[in-house]
């Protein structure tokens, strides 16, 4: 099976209070693990996430602060069913200790360590790690909302951070992937035992199962086209698929290219802009020119492919500047990659 995981470890801390949450001591209740997957002796499960088609983008160079923004110049990126997992380890355990027993473990898997980081050479922000720091890279963006402000995870998040190593590692056979990365806690948040949770570190865990985008949504016909763009003056296209950060059109797309065509030649005056849209997940710059590349290919498509004149097209890109839904769940996502058309 092509399988990729991410594995992050994580250690903070939170001040005391009367009514602190205290360090667990066994598996949150109604959280298990998925079949295959492989703990830190010892640890307990503090969080899971699951989607059944994500896509993800592991930092494997060390990321660059851009407008208050961490980005990473290169990465792993990968699509398919993702599951997330953090663990908080026993007391004691230092972030290479954690570190070195993960990729010793999926070494005997076949994975070979493909990069490798430590502290600041990680791009880590010592100020909310998952917010600002390398975990803002590699956590499900819904993350930060999921474990709020005094769950054992967030407790385990912390506020402050140090002594962070991350790796990421490969199966040439497979071609799966996975990373680890680790830290020790600073000061946190008076939600949280500071005292005990200074303590310990934690494994952030994000699996990825690759498989292809089940496709759900059917292809409209021309006249549920022309009634759209009379409606709105516009209408999005989910029947156009692409590979992830690619711009060759699927052969899957064809229904929908058809129906485009038949459109056009039954309205012969219509002119159409071809716009592509993507989610927020990545390089901004990047995506507004994959947006672009994506909706030159439809128009391109039509154009050689369907002989519709290349004077009633043009093609443009937005990127992530015209959600439809909230990017901060895989449906929303899904929802905004998508092309459109416009009318001119």
């Amino acid at each position: 099976m092509f399988m990729i995981f991410l594995i992050i470890g994580i250690v903070f801390s939170y001040g005391n209070s009367a009514a602190a949450t205290i360090v667990p001591t066994k598996d949150l209740q109604g959280l298990m693990e998925p079949q295959g997957s492989k703990r830190y002796n010892g640890s307990f499960l503090i969080y899971r996430s699951d989607a059944e088609y994500d896509e993800i983008k592991l930092p494997i160079s060390t990321p660059i602060d851009k407008n208050d923004k961490l980005l990473a110049p290169s990465y792993l990126s990968l699509a398919g069913r993702r599951v997330a997992l953090q663990y908080i380890l026993p007391a004691g355990r230092s972030p290479l200790e954690a570190l070195r027993n993960y990729q010793q473990a999926y070494k005997v898997d076949g994975f070979e360590t493909l990069y490798e980081c430590y502290g600041e050479s990680c791009g880590a922000s010592s100020i909310n790690i998952h917010k600002y720091g390398l975990g803002s890279l590699v956590m499900p963006l819904n993350y930060e909302n999921a474990i709020g402000d005094n769950s054992p995870a967030a407790c385990a998040g912390g506020a402050f951070t140090g002594n962070v190593r991350y790796a990421v590692m490969s199966n040439k056979l497979t071609g799966a992937g996975l990373g680890v990365m680790t830290w020790m806690p600073g000061d946190v948040s008076v939600y949280c035992d500071e005292k005990e949770f200074k303590k310990h570190a934690s494994v952030f865990f994000i699996s990825i199962e690759p498989k292809a985008l089940q496709q759900e949504m059917k292809s409209l016909s021309a006249t549920e086209l022309s009634k759209s763009l009379a409606d709105t003056g516009k209408v999005a296209i989910y029947g156009i698929l692409f590979d992830t950060n690619k711009s060759v059109i699927k052969p899957s797309s064809e229904a929908s290219l058809l129906q485009i065509a038949k459109l056009m030649k039954q309205n012969l005056a219509i002119k159409l802009h071809v716009v592509g849209h993507t989610d927020n997940v990545g390089n901004f710059t990047a995506n507004l020119t994959l947006s672009r590349e994506r909706a030159n290919a439809v128009m391109l498509a039509l154009v050689n492919g369907h002989q519709i004149a290349r004077e009633r097209l043009t093609a443009n890109g937005v990127a992530s500047l015209a959600p439809v839904q909230s990017n901060d769940n895989d449906s929303g996502r899904a929802k905004n990659r998508r092309v459109e058309l416009v009318l001119q």
